[in-house]
C-alpha cells in the first residue's frame, strides 16, 4: 500500500466554522465561572487605576533620596495586580468547573439509576 494512499483514506475534514461556534455556543458558565471573569475584568482595570495612583520615582531623581523629581506609571505594581487577580481568578474557575463536571456525573448517575428501576 501506497503511503499516500493510507494518508487519503485516514484523513478527516477540518471542523467547519459552524460546528466550532455550535460545541462554544452549547457551554454554559456556573456562578463560580461568572464570579471569576466578573472579578479578573474589575482586577484588571483596577490594576491600571493603582499603577496610574501610586506612581513610581523616575530614574532622574536621585538628587535627593526622600523625594520624587518626576513620577512614571507603576507598571510593577499594575502587573502584580494582574498576575495575584488571574491567580485568584483561576482558582474559582477551576473550582467552578470542578463542580460542574461533578454535577454533570450526577446527572448521568441519577439518570442511569432510574433506568434501572
Amino acid at each position: 500500500m501506497d503511503m499516500f494512499e493510507e494518508i487519503e483514506r485516514a484523513k478527516k475534514d477540518l471542523p467547519k466554522i459552524r460546528t466550532i461556534t455550535k460545541e462554544v455556543g452549547n457551554y454554559k458558565f456556573n456562578g463560580y465561572q461568572r464570579f471569576a471573569i466578573v472579578i479578573y475584568i474589575i482586577c484588571f482595570f483596577l490594576g491600571i487605576v493603582f499603577g496610574n495612583l501610586f506612581p513610581a520615582c523616575g530614574s532622574g531623581s536621585s538628587l535627593y533620596a526622600g523625594t520624587c523629581v518626576t513620577t512614571e506609571f507603576n507598571f510593577s505594581l499594575m502587573i502584580f495586580i494582574w498576575f495575584v487577580s488571574l491567580l485568584i481568578c483561576l482558582f474559582f474557575f477551576a473550582l467552578g468547573h470542578i463542580i460542574l463536571l461533578l454535577t454533570s456525573i450526577n446527572e448521568s448517575f441519577c439518570k442511569i439509576s432510574k433506568d434501572l428501576k
